[in-house]
């Protein structure tokens, strides 16, 4: 695998409108369909390959993966942890064919390609100003390491006082990668917008989905119909810095802030008897240990006909891995969750039917996709993003 794995990036793009996506026209899913769009996401692709196998060799596993090794004789010696992201790591080289598999052994062969420099020319080319989640990766390998080795956790690895300012910087805006988890979600929620809305905002993180609802409803008098925006996290250096900042990033939504746990009541956290016209998540759900209980709570604090509308990295396909997992193999909150064969059969990011169906198990209505996601996967593999919304 190599360089010319982009050559097909470059081909001609159709536009949304050719796509027949059944989107909004003014949401900004334009941008998504544009070469340096694609061609960013092939090479964060072959660029987590590589920095996967670098780590790989980083942690000395070189001269086993050239005789042949089992998961077992790799982490020899590893924290117990490991193993959940050495089984991703192992499973993604084989499938991006920079690593072999045998039965249980993993095996490397020859001299692969692990220049990272020359994805980076092509991604400053390509896309200029766009390369945050090259840094991220480029972090996650020179900081983890002690996840294997001492045991620490993967939280405390990645998001220490070095790594925390990459992660803001990853999770904006104006990193047209991520931008593309907002756009879906709030196309549903400012076509839903009412006089009064009171909206809650789960996990709300670095705040870039509110800052992109204050921009695109700054000029149509969306904002006005907000009552109150509950912006909520668990985590609080987010929840402060979103109390210091966010009103002034993003003006015209009357904010309220509150600390919230989704794995606990709502009712045990200041929310008893408290209904909201929308429940807004992006990329936290799949983080709820027992999802179908979390949604089941989610619903009773809508109003009547109120919508859940989440935003999600989602898979093609739940046993094929993704280079956008690698960030977080190595977080328990990602992994440690429960798991059931039907609604919730791995971890993890999950399918555009999983979502469906575990959604319309918690007794959802008119639970649909934005865009026709599963369309949208079979034209862009590497398309990995889409909306839902659920009415009670």
């Amino acid at each position: 695998m190599n360089s010319k794995a982009l050559a097909h990036c470059y081909q001609e793009i159709p536009s949304p409108a050719d796509l027949n996506l059944e989107i909004p026209p003014d949401c900004g899913a334009e941008e998504l369909f544009t070469k340096p769009f694609l061609i960013l996401h092939a090479v964060s692709d072959l660029y987590t390959a590589r920095t996967a196998l670098g780590l790989a060799l980083d942690l000395g596993w070189e001269e086993l993966l050239r005789r042949g090794a089992s998961v077992d004789e790799l982490l020899e010696g590893f924290q117990p942890p490991s193993r959940i992201p050495a089984v991703w790591i192992l499973q993604f080289l084989v499938a991006k064919g920079l690593l072999f598999q045998e039965g249980p052994r993993y095996r490397l062969e020859g001299t692969p390609d692990l220049d990272l420099q020359e994805l980076r020319e092509i991604a400053e080319r390509e896309a200029p100003g766009h390369l945050q989640n090259l840094d991220l990766l480029d972090a996650v390998r020179s900081h983890v390491q002690p996840y294997f080795t001492e045991g620490k956790s993967g939280e405390a690895c990645l998001f220490d006082l070095a790594v925390f300012p990459l992660w803001l910087d990853y999770f904006r805006n104006e990193n047209i990668l991520y931008r593309s988890n907002n756009l879906f979600a709030l196309a549903v929620l400012r076509s839903s917008l009412k006089p009064g809305c009171r909206i809650l905002e789960l996990g709300g993180g670095a705040g870039s989905f509110a800052q992109l609802l204050s921009r695109m409803g700054a000029n149509t008098g969306e904002l006005g119909q907000i009552s109150d925006y509950r912006f909520t996290d668990i985590a609080p250096t987010f929840l402060r810095r979103a109390q210091r900042g966010l009103k002034t990033l993003a003006p015209g939504i009357p904010f309220s802030f509150s600390s919230l746990d989704i794995n606990r009541p709502l009712d045990d956290q200041g929310l008893a008897g408290a209904t909201f016209d929308a429940i807004v998540g992006i990329n936290v759900l799949h983080v709820a240990k027992r999802l179908p209980e979390t949604l089941q709570d989610l619903k009773q604090h809508l109003v009547p006909a109120g919508q859940l509308i989440l935003g999600e990295c989602l898979k093609p396909d739940l046993a094929r891995p993704i280079y956008l997992e690698f960030f977080f193999q190595f977080m328990a909150s990602f992994t440690e969750v429960e798991t059931d064969p039907i609604l919730r059969p791995t971890h993890g990011f999950l399918t555009p039917e999983a979502w469906i169906r575990i959604l319309e198990s918690a007794g959802f209505k008119d639970v649909h996709d934005i865009p026709r996601v599963r369309h949208l996967m079979d034209r862009f593999p590497a398309f990995y993003v889409g909306a839902f919304s659920a009415t009670r």
